[in-house]
């Protein structure tokens, strides 16, 4: 069995469990049983530019690392909260029915990550590689930067990668973030969300072809932030084949936020408004590190030019 079935079949164990303690009842005999199958598969992915895909082969790593995302949602969907009243109801509810998942403690999860070689990320200031907006707070003043008000769930990094951000409540001026659009518009490379639409590779998918999907990597080393490190460069053209409307700007915080932030300059560009492509942005100096355990790596691998764009690059209209 590979390590991306297990993590397969622990996911469908959570989503199928009716009694109180999913923690004691499910994730822990599997962590007894798979923890080191599942651990090893995933440890080329820990350091920014020491594996990549040359050849697809089922179960690979990024399709193992994909299947624990799915789990690490499952547990963590009941910490955030409900869809605004009148919504639609996002395709993944209707799909998945994630009303009826079990409910975990914090504690919990971050013992069962733990085990699988996961850190959790500390208090650092807010940074959209860290922290995925839940709810903004509209400061009266537009240009009043991004505070965190309130932490939701925490996030997750497995050596330089991240595994999942952490999510939080902010307060923003609204030339940084607007209330409506950077809690509310639909999410990318992201399997479900309580409080709002989300989209991913495996939606419309059979019940096994879904499980073909890959994770997408973002990593933190320290010159930069890697955005999407298995992507081609940001494509000129639109998933409908027209010409990307959006600008720079936008482009760059779609790939950084994994959605909308703020109204689109050109309301007509909403068909380009999905991720396109990987990104690398330099990392401040002052920019403190997360309090995580980050794995070692090759001084050789660490920044190099595994993304051909330079560091200060921006996806081009």
């Amino acid at each position: 069995m590979t390590p991306a079935l297990r993590a397969r079949r622990l996911f469908h164990a959570v989503e199928a469990h009716q009694g109180a303690d999913v923690f004691l009842a499910v994730v822990e005999p599997w962590l007894d049983e798979h923890t080191d199958a599942v651990r090893e598969a995933l440890a080329p992915l820990a350091a920014f530019g020491e594996w990549e895909r040359t050849r697809y082969e089922r179960g690979d790593p990024l399709e193992t690392a994909y299947a624990l995302s799915r789990v690490s949602d499952a547990l963590i969907y009941k910490f955030q909260p409900l869809l605004p009243p009148g919504s639609d109801i996002p395709w993944a509810h209707d799909i998945h029915e994630p009303e009826s998942w079990p409910q975990i403690t914090r504690d919990q999860y971050l013992a069962a990550f733990a085990r699988l070689g996961m850190a959790p990320i500390g208090d650092v200031a807010f940074e959209p590689f860290f922290h995925e907006v839940v709810h903004v707070e509209q400061d009266e003043h537009p240009e009043a930067p991004v505070e965190i008000t309130g932490t939701v769930w925490p996030g997750l990094m497995f050596g330089e990668m991240l595994f999942s951000r952490t999510g939080v409540t902010v307060r923003a001026g609204a030339r940084h973030l607007v209330e409506g659009i950077a809690d509310r518009s639909p999410l990318h490379e992201v399997f479900v969300r309580r409080n709002r639409e989300t989209f991913d590779g495996s939606l419309a998918w059979g019940s096994n072809s879904q499980w073909n999907t890959s994770f997408r990597r973002d990593y933190l080393t320290d010159a930069a932030y890697h955005f999407a490190v298995d992507e081609d460069p940001d494509p000129d053209r639109s998933f409908f084949g027209g010409p990307r409307k959006l600008t720079p700007a936008e482009r760059s915080d779609l790939v950084r936020y994994r959605c909308l932030t703020r109204p689109l300059q050109d309301p007509d560009a909403w068909n380009s408004a999905c991720p396109g492509g990987r990104l690398t942005l330099p990392r401040p100096a002052e920019t403190p590190s997360p309090a995580y355990d980050g794995a070692s790596t090759s001084p050789t691998a660490r920044d190099s030019p595994r993304s051909p764009e330079p560091a200060t690059a921006r996806p081009t209209a």
